[in-house]
């Protein structure tokens, strides 16, 4: 089975529990919105598309701590935080974190910002279910950057919209594990 076809089929997974939970929500009549996540998602189940092609799959960062970052190339905070979670990558990697910056953005402008920097960690292209998926971990305006980290379990145990601080991410990983 073609790889593409398996990461596609993933993300379509995604899209149909997100879409579905919006549906229950609009037909509930909800007026408002807690900011709680309206799906109970199974991080290690999804798949991504790196920016090579190559498929990300959650499950194999399962058992592990996870931060995971919403961003996009035309987003200007965004771009400001991406060294300081490279650096977190390169120095929390080696305690047991793993950092997947999930691009709310077409594949080619990734791959060019992605050329002209020095980035090492990891990069997949979430393109449109993107902002979807954030929604349902919280972010209910769907604003960029928006960064969640996971315990090991995959619960999700801290969320922030907006740039994160070397001081945040240093709380966060002293109290996740």
């Amino acid at each position: 089975m073609n790889r593409r076809f398996v990461v596609l089929g993933a993300a379509g997974l995604a899209a149909v529990a997100i879409g579905a939970g919006t549906a229950l929500r609009r037909a509930r009549g909800d007026a408002e919105d807690t900011g709680a996540p309206e799906v109970s998602i199974d991080i290690w189940s999804l798949a991504f598309e790196s920016v090579d092609g190559a498929p990300i799959t959650m499950a194999s960062r399962r058992g592990r701590p996870l931060l995971l970052n919403f961003w996009a190339t035309w987003c200007g905070p965004c771009v400001v935080e991406m060294p300081l979670l490279d650096r977190f990558s390169r120095e929390q990697g080696p305690r047991g974190w793993q950092v997947l910056a999930l691009a709310v953005d077409q594949p080619d402008p990734v791959r060019r910002f992605i050329a002209e920097r020095t980035l090492k960690l990891p990069v997949a292209i979430a393109s449109a279910i993107g902002l979807d998926l954030s929604r349902h971990l919280g972010n209910i305006n769907a604003g960029l950057p928006f960064t969640v980290a996971f315990d090991s379990t995959g619960s999700a145990v801290q969320r922030k919209l907006g740039p994160v601080s070397a001081e945040l991410l240093a709380s966060w990983s002293a109290s996740t594990s």
